[in-house]
């Protein structure tokens, strides 16, 4: 398919689906996207059995494959979806609570790593698939970050104390650059059978986290320091853009985390847009960001929801991926009760925080899109199953509910 047809598809399908889902379903609109995009694959399906000259599973397998949804989102997408989010973050309160998201995003989703590895190879050896500790590491560096796309996206919804707001966006903002790391070192040991040396990690740590800090807050300090001049709403937008796009650009370049850099941009860029004089300019710029962070946001999800239609399931994967789910939580909160019960004892209510810090761990497309870039190597089928059926359950089960449990400890209504 040309580049035309495959945008004229997804951009139909998704305003059907966000149409049906406001009229009838009334869910949140990325939930409603991504079940109405199961329906939609469930109509193909049976058009392949029921009419002679349309193959439903070709078009979809087609459509998705010219898609390359991985490269679209690790390489593409991504940088805006994360430099919209991190706009609305209040910068002041993040400082506030920097160790609380450090230690959450670096020391919380290693040990979830390694917990989830552990699971896994049980998990695994119990239904006598062979597997090795080292593939069950790379699934655990798959599912430990939480996805900053759908947890924004919540967020936004649910009316949070900022304080909280801060801890919860920051710490799944971050994550993904750590979880990115780990799982880029872990899959070069899986296929290359050479491990790093500890020498080697520590640089590429550094590299990683601190150099990608320092990217992006340089390239932002260069923005600003261009537009602070500039009183005209739509130049700023372009270079918002050029700031986005290039940040999250020039760190793959430079082999440093995308979007480590470009988060850090965006915080930046926030923190002037909200300090801006104008609230006319600031919603002018910010509005902008919104449309592009809803737009993706759908598209995003109405993907995740066809991608059903070509991830090989087996029942016995299955099941070991419905066994996994309440492990999954239990690995979140221990690695939240560790790396944050130092630090998170200074707010208040630190029993509903942890809860919801736990409970709210959404996985999403990024988790998804890791695994499709996985080489086609044993056992690829299987963390593919695994993931998805987590992402959605997470999405789904977890995002819905998350709102009640968070009126039971902060009772916003």
């Amino acid at each position: 398919m040309d580049i035309l047809t495959i945008v004229s598809c997804l951009f139909l399908l998704t305003a059907i689906s966000s149409t049906i889902n406001h009229k009838y379903l009334r869910l949140p609109m990325t939930i409603g996207i991504m079940i109405m995009a199961f329906i939609f694959s469930l109509i193909l399906f049976v058009c392949d059995y029921s009419i002679t000259f349309f193959s439903g599973y070709h078009f979809a397998k087609d459509l998705l494959a010219d898609m390359d949804f991985p490269k679209l989102l690790l390489n593409g997408a991504l940088a805006f979806l994360l430099f919209a989010g991190s706009l609305h973050i209040k910068l002041d309160e993040l400082w506030k609570a920097k160790y609380n998201v450090a230690s959450l995003a670096i020391i919380g989703t290693l040990i979830c790593i390694f917990s989830l590895g552990v699971v896994f190879w049980g998990l695994f050896s119990l239904f006598s698939v062979s597997i090795s500790f080292v593939w069950c590491l790379v699934l655990g560096a798959i599912l430990a970050p939480t996805d900053p796309v759908a947890i924004i996206n919540m967020l936004g919804r649910l009316g949070l104390p900022y304080r909280l707001q801060a801890i919860f966006a920051g710490e799944s903002l971050f994550n993904d650059g750590i979880a990115l790391m780990a799982f880029t070192t872990l899959i070069g040991i899986a296929t290359s059978e050479h491990s790093p040396s500890t020498a080697g990690l520590a640089l590429t740590f550094i590299q990683e986290v601190f150099g990608s800090g320092i990217l992006g807050f340089i390239t932002a300090y260069i923005t600003l320091a261009i537009i602070k001049r500039i009183n005209h709403d739509e130049i700023i937008i372009l270079f918002s853009l050029a700031l986005a796009s290039g940040t999250f650009s020039l760190a793959d370049h430079l082999h440093m985390s995308g979007p480590i850099a470009v988060v850090v941009s965006g915080l930046l860029m926030g923190n002037y847009l909200q300090k801006r004089p104008s609230k006319d300019d600031h919603d002018t710029v910010t509005g902008f960001w919104h449309v592009i962070d809803e737009i993706l946001n759908t598209l995003l999800f109405l993907l995740i929801g066809l991608e059903i239609m070509v991830i090989p399931f087996h029942w016995q994967t299955i099941l070991i991926s419905l066994a996994c789910i309440p492990f999954l939580i239990i690995c979140r909160f221990i690695a939240i009760a560790i790396s944050g019960s130092f630090l998170l004892y200074k707010d208040s209510n630190p029993k509903g925080l942890i809860s919801i810090l736990t409970w709210g761990g959404l996985r999403g497309g990024i988790s998804l899109a890791i695994a499709l870039s996985l080489p086609n190597v044993f056992p690829k089928s299987e963390i593919l199953v695994v993931t998805y059926i987590c992402v959605i359950f997470t999405v789904i089960v977890q995002g819905l509910t998350m709102e009640k449990l968070i009126n039971y400890f902060y009772k916003l209504k």
